[in-house]
């Protein structure tokens, strides 16, 4: 029998994915088979020369089975790293995007010692729980409108030891926000659904097929929530309070219609992501 060695298996791996067309073979195999060795992707360049065991193969043959069926690498580890911290995630929520850390960079450049933040669909508490380990004075609230959503995203801020200053509430957007007695923020965020109903048949198979439909779909331009959001969000800020939003890569002069034609704002920024890309809006109200 031959004996598998950790340099064979990515090397095979690398060109089983390639066959298969997986974006990113050699990381993917490198990251399944760290997972399975429950050892860090810098161990595996020490130990190339390692054998691997039958019952470490059998668990990672049917992790190639299962990526090269679409399921996103992160589904199958239980993890992704956003904002140098590590989040578990699974099927129940959105994996996070780099993209999304240009909102969180934002968002820190506020310098009060005081701040009330929320984060409207907190998912896997990404957003929410990244500023909360990097701000720990600010107070945090963080909404989303699954509860198997929210159970990740406890989970997350527990690991991330900030769960006692962090308040989830389960409900869609704003609702969960009309009980409180004096709703009003410094800062509403949110990486919100913004796909349209005419790209999504487009995505990824690793996106479309794996990742929550919820989480993606919104409407006919992919602007239902964001509009939402943004009609509703004066209610919610105090005076000179900010929204700040994540948005499709189409979307900057929509969205800043959407903003120019309320008159509760008095000023609103389009932000480039890393590629250049229109990515995150920043409105001020009055």
């Amino acid at each position: 029998m031959k004996t598998w060695r950790v340099l064979d298996l990515i090397q095979w791996t690398t060109e089983y994915f390639k066959r298969c067309g997986i974006p990113g073979p050699r990381l993917d195999a490198e990251l399944l088979l760290s997972h399975v060795l429950d050892t860090s992707r810098l161990q595996l360049y020490l130990r190339f020369e390692m054998p691997v065991y039958p019952e470490h193969l059998a668990a990672f043959r049917e992790l190639i089975k299962k990526r090269v069926a679409h399921a996103p690498v992160s589904y199958l580890t239980n993890r992704k790293e956003f904002f140098s911290l590590d989040f578990y995630v699974d099927s129940r929520v959105l994996i996070p995007r780099p993209e999304t850390e240009v909102l969180v960079e934002n968002v820190l450049q506020t310098q009060e010692p005081q701040c009330q933040l929320i984060d409207i669909g907190t998912g896997s508490g990404a957003i929410a729980i990244s500023l909360a380990v990097n701000r720990p004075e600010w107070e945090m609230t963080a909404t989303d409108i699954s509860a198997d959503a929210l159970e990740v995203a406890q989970k997350n801020a527990v690991a991330h030891k900030c769960a006692d200053r962090l308040t989830f509430l389960q409900g869609n957007l704003f609702e969960p926000l009309e009980e409180l007695p004096n709703p009003r923020f410094d800062w509403i965020v949110s990486n919100p659904p913004y796909v349209s109903t005419a790209e999504y048949p487009s995505l990824l198979p690793d996106v479309r097929d794996h990742e929550p439909e919820t989480a993606l779909l919104a409407g006919a331009d992919g602007l239902d929530v964001i509009t939402c959001i943004l009609e509703d969000a004066p209610r919610f800020l105090k005076p000179g309070g900010r929204v700040g939003l994540e948005i499709g890569h189409n979307h900057g002069p929509d969205v800043q219609d959407i903003v120019q034609s309320n008159s509760a704002y008095v000023g609103c920024q389009v932000i480039n992501d890393y590629s250049g890309v229109e990515r995150v809006v920043i409105a001020t109200v009055e």
